[in-house]
Order: C-alpha cells, then sequence, then structure tokens
C-alpha cells in the first residue's frame, strides 16, 4: 500500500481500486465517475481524520457504493437541477463554503459564474487545484478570510449537519457565512436531515446567523444504513441587513 501521508498518491490509488471493484457492476443510471470521485474522498478522509485502516474502509465503502450509488446519483442530480435554477439568479462571484473536491466547479462553470472555493481538507485543496480551478481557499468555515459584505451568492452543502463533531462548530460557521455575505445577498444551504439534525435545528442556524429562508424544498428521500429515513433539502435565503446574531 501507499503512503497515507502522499494524500494524493492515495486518493488515486483508491480511486483505482474503486474503479475495479465498480465497473460493470453498477447499473446504467448510475453516475460511475461520480461515485468514484466522492467514495474515493471520503475514503480517504475517514482514514486521515479517524486513523481507519484503509483496505477494511476501502472495501466496506465499495460494498456501500454497490448498494447506494444508484439512488445516489439521481439525488445528486436533483441537487444541482435546484442549484442551477436559483444560481442562474446570483450575482458573482460565488462563495462555495465547504466544496470537497470542488463538486460544483461543472455547474459554476457552465452558468458562467466565477467561484471562490473554501475548503479545510488538504486532499480537497489539491484535488481542486490539480483540476484546474484557482481561487481556492483552505481554511475553517469558523475563519473565513474574506472582508464582510464580500459575497452576494454564497453556497453551502452538507456541512452544518456535522455539528456533532468536536471539530466543527456550525453556529460559528453561519455567523463567518452571514458577515461576509452582504445585505440582500443570497444564500443556497443543503443539507441531509435526520432525526438527529432535524429541519427545525438547520433552519434555526440560519436566521439565527442573519438570514430570512424564503423557501425549504425537500428533493430526495433515501433510508439510511440504520433504517432512519433521510430528507435531502434545499433552504434558500436572504441576508438580513441587521447585525449578525452571533451564539
Amino acid at each position: 500500500m501507499q503512503d497515507p501521508s502522499d494524500e494524493l498518491t492515495l486518493y488515486d490509488l483508491t480511486r483505482q481500486q474503486l474503479q475495479e471493484a465498480l465497473v460493470g457492476q453498477l447499473p446504467a443510471e448510475a453516475d460511475l465517475e461520480g461515485t468514484l470521485t466522492a467514495y474515493a474522498y471520503w475514503v480517504c478522509m475517514i482514514v486521515s481524520k479517524q486513523g481507519a485502516d484503509w483496505e477494511k474502509t476501502l472495501h466496506d465503502y465499495a460494498d456501500i457504493a454497490l448498494r447506494r450509488a444508484t439512488d445516489e446519483s439521481e439525488a445528486q442530480r436533483r441537487e444541482v437541477a435546484l442549484l442551477r435554477r436559483e444560481l442562474a439568479r446570483a450575482h458573482g462571484p460565488v462563495l462555495d463554503v465547504g466544496a470537497g473536491w470542488g463538486r460544483l466547479a461543472p455547474l459554476y462553470d457552465e452558468l458562467g459564474l466565477q467561484a471562490v472555493y473554501v475548503e479545510p481538507a488538504t486532499l480537497g485543496t489539491q484535488l481542486m487545484r490539480r483540476d484546474g480551478l484557482s481561487q481556492i481557499v483552505r481554511c475553517v468555515g469558523e475563519a473565513l478570510p474574506f472582508a464582510d459584505g464580500a459575497f452576494l451568492t454564497t453556497v453551502i452543502g452538507w456541512v452544518l449537519h456535522h455539528d456533532d463533531s468536536p471539530d466543527v462548530d456550525a453556529a460559528g460557521i453561519m455567523g463567518e457565512v452571514a458577515r461576509v455575505t452582504g445585505p440582500g445577498g443570497m444564500l443556497l444551504s443543503v443539507e441531509p436531515l435526520r432525526t438527529e439534525f432535524d429541519q427545525e435545528k438547520w433552519l434555526g442556524l440560519l436566521t439565527t446567523a442573519g438570514f430570512e429562508v424564503n423557501t425549504v424544498e425537500r428533493f430526495f428521500e433515501t433510508e439510511t444504513s440504520r433504517d432512519e429515513i433521510e430528507h435531502h433539502v434545499l433552504a434558500v435565503g436572504t441576508r438580513r441587513a441587521s447585525e449578525v446574531r452571533r451564539q
């Protein structure tokens, strides 16, 4: 096995191994390339952050992909369609908080929007640079290095539900998102909602930070490995002109 300290090498090896396990095994409606990218990233992040065994994690996630890739591909298509609709009226540049490996970069390019990608994980920033993205900032969402009101459109997806993690302060992140989003600016927030992170908690984070929530749209429903229903939801908000309230 490759040295896990070389994150890009480990990612490439993981993606290759997943490809060997999944090619010819997924239905045609599953997005193979998207699945390989996402699952290789998730495996490497778990190995890096939790010290998990690489081979076991790889095997486990290959099995998960076989069961879930079709649903996840459909969820991704629906999410991108909704974001495309909302971003069609966006004023750039767009701030993408928790950009991962640059998952939404093709959508921004399609719409002719410039984006600034914020991601705390080294692997994510390395992958984005390798893919030719330029405006990449490696930092945590709780300390965004931008001026007050610097952006009129902010996207934050699949970040806030990690609030139960000791290294994620969802209220702190939203306070910073509100600070750097100008009055009247648009917020697009996507989260998977479950019992431990429900709609009330999620929307409370947005409104407390200083956003008016205009619409909430559920676009996908799936069952988790714990037999719990998970709802994928988009909230569209507007930055209020009042001062940010910090928790």
